[in-house]
């Protein structure tokens, strides 16, 4: 059983916990840089162009959106075709943060099947998000 197991990386786990304050610390940035921007265009005289600038704002969010999202299928896609090739899960040669059982044959394929249905649903939300950005930047 044991050679049934991948082994957890602690290097793997150092850089992910580095990965996250990172970009935890570049949300809350973000976060603040915007409050300030709404505070500072919100005091502009009419309504009109606040409106107009914050669709153009939500919009270009909305997009960034949909790029992650589309990345993101992209990506389970990928590891679904290199699942079904190897007939293996977790991959050979992946680093993983917990001690993982490894799944072959069938167990694998079902990994890899339900990857390609997420992947799927990703799609449909970046369309339907793509749809609505296109929208709210087009008025």
């Amino acid at each position: 059983m044991a050679e049934d197991m991948l082994r957890a990386d602690p290097r793997l786990r150092v850089q992910t916990a580095i990965a996250l304050v990172a970009a935890t610390i570049v949300a809350l940035i973000a976060l603040f840089g915007f409050q300030s921007w709404l505070e500072n265009i919100g005091q502009l005289p009419g309504n009109d162009l606040l409106i107009l600038k914050l669709r153009r704002m939500i919009g270009a969010a909305m997009t960034g959106s949909a790029i992650c999202l589309a990345m993101l299928a992209w990506y389970a896609t990928h590891k679904a075709a290199g699942i079904h090739a190897h007939e293996q899960w977790p991959l050979p040669g992946t680093r993983v943060l917990r001690d993982t059982r490894i799944l072959r044959g069938e167990a694998a394929l079902r990994v890899a099947r339900w990857l390609r249905i997420a992947s799927l649903v990703l799609m449909l939300l970046v369309v339907g998000i793509g749809i609505t950005s296109w929208r709210m930047l087009s008025d």
